[in-house]
This record gives C-alpha cells, sequence and structure tokens, in this order.
C-alpha cells in the first residue's frame, strides 16, 4: 500500500527532485554538528575529581571549583545538543532516503 502512495506517477516532479538536495543538506548539517561537537569535546577541561586530586587526597578550593562552572556548562550543553541533533538528523536523513528510493525516482 506504502508502493502505492509514494509511486513515481503519485509523485509531484519537484518533490523528486528536491530530495537529493536536501539529503545533502541534511549530510552538510550532520557534518558540521560533528566537528562542531569535536572541537567542543576537545575544548572541554577534564574532570578534576578522578586526576591526581583523587589519589593524593588535596582538595581544591570554592574558587578553583566553581570559576569554569557556567562556561563548562554551556559548552556540556552544546555537545548535548549537538549530539541529540545528529541522532534527530540521521534518523530523517534515513527516512527522506527510503522514501525516495521507494518512489521508484532514484531508477
Amino acid at each position: 500500500m506504502l508502493n502505492n502512495l509514494l509511486a513515481p506517477s503519485n509523485m509531484p516532479k519537484w518533490i523528486a527532485d528536491s530530495f537529493p538536495i536536501i539529503q545533502g543538506v541534511i549530510i552538510g548539517l550532520i557534518s558540521l554538528l560533528s566537528i562542531v561537537m569535536i572541537i567542543g569535546i576537545l575544548v572541554s577541561p577534564s574532570d578534576s575529581a578522578t586526576g591526581n586530586n583523587a589519589i593524593t587526597g588535596a582538595s581544591e578550593s570554592y574558587y578553583t571549583k566553581n570559576r569554569n562552572k557556567n562556561n563548562l556548562g554551556r559548552i556540556r550543553n552544546l555537545i548535548i545538543i549537538c549530539a541529540v541533533s545528529i541522532a534527530v538528523l540521521t534518523i530523517i536523513f534515513f527516512i527522506l532516503f527510503g522514501i525516495f528510493n521507494m518512489s521508484g525516482a532514484a531508477a
């Protein structure tokens, strides 16, 4: 039944022509978000709680614990937003890819 709904005769030409362009844009967005996510991960500082302080038992002052809290929180939120966006765009890409291939426009 889905094949009848998405048959090439039922699909307007502009939709069949726009699928490759939309897929290219989605791949570009996924690539850009991946690069932003990698840079965010590389820029974010490592947790000091798992470093040498756990072995030596030295404690940090309140200032050193909280001085980068705002920037660190923003970087973590950026990484989470990028990861969720990549997942959503990947699902959309494969849904469009399936519709495009089932429509017979790729043949």
